[in-house]
């Protein structure tokens, strides 16, 4: 049952009460009012969220192809200067010299980070759901 539905529903129960206070009955119907609007504003946000994801796949994607071709590039220009177009994971060592993966304690979400751009104790924020945890020990 979703939100809407739900308060649809508590909106019939109390309609069905035929309350005779009128300060209790407004106060009911100002709650379900205000839970109304924030069904309301939960379905938007939902659909800014979706969006959000297929633009980040776009995105992706093109980043992708934009790998691919600045590749093809390289190697197009080594040839074109003669010399030996050698495709080694240097870039990617350097990268993962640079950066360490971490696991949010709280909700799981899995970033990496720069460990020379923090001071030594100093808390991360997961970028997911905003909480603040100790660095892991170096090993």
């Amino acid at each position: 049952m979703s939100a809407k539905e739900k308060i649809a529903y508590l909106k019939g129960l109390l309609a069905g009460l035929n309350m005779k206070d009128e300060t209790a009955a407004k106060a009911f119907s100002s709650v379900t009012e205000a839970l109304e609007a924030l069904a309301d504003e939960i379905e938007e946000h939902a659909a800014l969220i979706e969006e959000q994801q297929d633009l980040y796949e776009e995105l992706e994607d093109d980043f992708s192809l934009l790998d691919e071709d600045l590749d093809t590039l390289e190697r197009s220009f080594a040839e074109f200067m003669g010399e030996d177009f050698e495709e080694t994971d240097e870039e990617e060592n350097e990268f993962d010299e640079a950066y360490e993966s971490v696991a949010c304690p709280k909700c799981g979400h899995v970033f990496y980070y720069q460990p020379e751009m923090y001071e030594e104790g100093e808390a991360l924020q997961c970028p997911d759901c905003g909480e603040t945890f100790a660095q892991p020990a170096e090993e």
